[in-house]
């Protein structure tokens, strides 16, 4: 049975820049030996089918696949399918719709806008607020495996940790954005600092400006100890974050929007935006969004 399917570029307004997914439609008869072959052939960070749902309370049934296995929850696949299933709806510029989509790690619900026939917008609630997992490894193992100095990790604006929002990453402040630049990574020692039998990526972190009240973050994500180098925009790190910042980063009661700009040392600038909630010093409530465009479309034969 033939099926059709998108590339989107996500958490960018243009093509051929943020994090490129494939979403396959009419993926019913897919079983997961086939959806792993299928999301191998693409070669993307990503590739998501969409499917009936097993529940009742659900639009839509959502698999989420890396080339060589299966993911409970990512946050760019999540705001890609939502962005692919306003697109195949059309309608006037500007409709939004409400999706809720049924993933691995439980029903996502997401609201998607419709802009023209190749981009659109959505933003999900978070499934699971992130929590804090434990301290970073000792500052000399990270220095090798960033091939960085001990003097970019000194005077940060938050104290970094290991957090989760189902997906776990060790989240490393540097003092400057520019500093972002210099990163060169050494396989062998980011094994050291961040391997082990519960491996971590390392989402590395740093005010876009010296403006002491700034809510713009840039971010580099770094997993070769999972198969992948750089990720040019990642929501499951950037939900992972979230938690920090609603902790360390000054916020008080109320809601608070957060710019996090990713991908641009690989030529794919990325701008995930977070919105949180905090409750009597707590995160209460998370959301993340970004734009998509569609960049091709076909059917699988």
């Amino acid at each position: 049975m033939p099926h059709p399917y998108l590339i989107l570029d996500v958490f960018t307004d243009q093509a051929f820049s943020g994090n490129p997914l494939a979403v396959v439609l009419e993926a019913d008869d897919l079983d997961d030996v086939a959806m792993q072959v299928i999301a191998a052939e693409f070669n993307l960070s990503e590739t998501v089918f969409i499917t009936e749902p097993k529940g009742q309370d659900a639009d839509y049934g959502l698999r989420i696949f890396t080339p060589k296995t299966e993911l409970p929850f990512a946050g760019h696949p999540t705001v890609g399918a939502a962005v692919a299933l306003a697109l195949k709806a059309g309608g006037e510029p500007g409709k939004r719709r409400r999706y809720v989509l049924e993933e691995t790690v439980g029903d996502v619900t997401t609201d998607a806008r419709y802009d023209n026939p190749v981009q659109g917008s959505a933003r999900f609630f978070a499934p699971k607020l992130p929590e804090y997992l434990g301290e970073l490894p000792e500052l000399d193992p990270i220095v090798e495996a960033l091939g960085l100095k001990a003097g970019d990790f000194l005077q940060t604006a938050v104290q970094g940790g290991i957090w989760s929002a189902g997906v776990p990453y060790a989240i490393v402040p540097v003092r400057f954005a520019e500093t972002m630049a210099n990163i060169r990574i050494n396989t062998v020692a980011f094994e050291d600092a961040f391997g082990g039998d519960e491996p971590f990526a390392a989402f590395v972190v740093a005010k876009a400006s010296s403006t002491e009240h700034t809510t713009d973050w840039r971010a580099r994500m770094f997993a070769p100890n999972l198969g992948l180098m750089e990720d040019p925009a990642t929501g499951s790190a950037a939900a992972a974050f979230a938690g920090l910042i609603a902790e360390q980063g000054g916020l008080g009661d109320g809601d608070h929007s957060i710019s996090l700009f990713q991908g641009l040392e690989m030529g794919r600038p990325s701008h995930i935006r977070m919105l949180l909630r905090i409750e009597a010093g707590k995160l209460s409530e998370l959301m993340i969004g970004g734009e998509a465009v569609k960049v091709a479309e076909g059917v699988l034969l």
